[in-house]
């Protein structure tokens, strides 16, 4: 398991141009991390509970599917939610054609994506493929796997075009909140621009850089914005940017 890690982390850092030490002396990034001071106001983004979607994507899409008015009140089980996410007409998304999350929820790193690629519902899996071979590398990068970690959709479903209207995005954006609060992570690390707009209001590529607040049940989660493994397979020289982003994120 930890040499696969090892290969996995060389790969990436090869793939993203790192050619130096990050630290002259070696570090523990799974250790605690000791208490930072607060951050100045404009470095830091705090997103309230019931915070909506300020920016609409630049392109329109096509619905991902209709669906009925969410319940008054969600599931306050994890295992129950997640059959709710899976079954529930009030999901955007065909029953059918969903993924249920993956990994180990109590790993205190939670990973969100905005959706299923082509093929990992034949694959029972989500981010399979290459773009799953890549997400495994940036894993192993920051010494965590698939089953170190939580890997959850924004929406379960994937739309017929790929994306997710800012409609969509929003009535999902409240159930991404209610999973959150139920899986109750460490930190989160927001992979492309559907799941930073759904939580922070504005796109990944703004958001980027920097750390922002999520509001949790017990108080504010940290969280990282970065690109998603697609875009850096279609355009790898935005690799080694996405690489500061998982040292902002490990370091959290």
């Amino acid at each position: 398991m930890e040499d696969r890690l090892a290969l996995s982390a060389l790969d990436w850092w090869e793939e993203a141009g790192v050619d130096m030490f990050v630290d002259d002396a070696p570090r523990d990034w799974l250790a605690q991390p000791t208490p930072a001071p607060e951050p100045a106001p404009s470095s830091s983004t705090h997103v309230a509970p019931g915070g909506s979607v300020r920016a609409p994507l630049a392109a329109s899409a096509a619905p991902i599917a209709a669906a009925a008015p969410p319940p008054a009140a969600l599931p306050d089980d994890l295992a129950a939610f997640r059959r709710f996410l899976l079954e529930d007409a009030s999901v955007p998304g065909p029953a059918a054609a969903r993924l249920d999350a993956t990994g180990d929820p109590a790993s205190g790193a939670m990973l969100i994506l905005d959706m299923p690629e082509q093929g990992d519902r034949a694959a029972a899996r989500l981010l399979s493929g290459d773009v799953g071979q890549l997400f495994d590398r940036m894993l192993g990068a920051m010494t965590l796997s698939r089953e170190i970690a939580y890997l959850a959709p924004l929406s379960p479903a994937r739309s017929a075009s790929g994306r997710l209207t800012p409609e969509t995005i929003a009535s999902l954006a409240t159930l991404m909140r209610h999973h959150i609060a139920l899986v109750r992570p460490k930190r989160l690390l927001l992979l492309g621009d559907a799941p930073t707009r759904a939580l922070l209001g504005f796109g990944c590529v703004e958001a980027r850089g920097r750390t922002h607040e999520i509001a949790g049940p017990t108080g504010a989660i940290p969280a990282v914005a970065s690109f998603h493994p697609r875009l850096l397979i279609q355009t790898p020289d935005r690799k080694k940017a996405a690489w500061a982003d998982l040292q902002l994120f490990m370091a959290l």
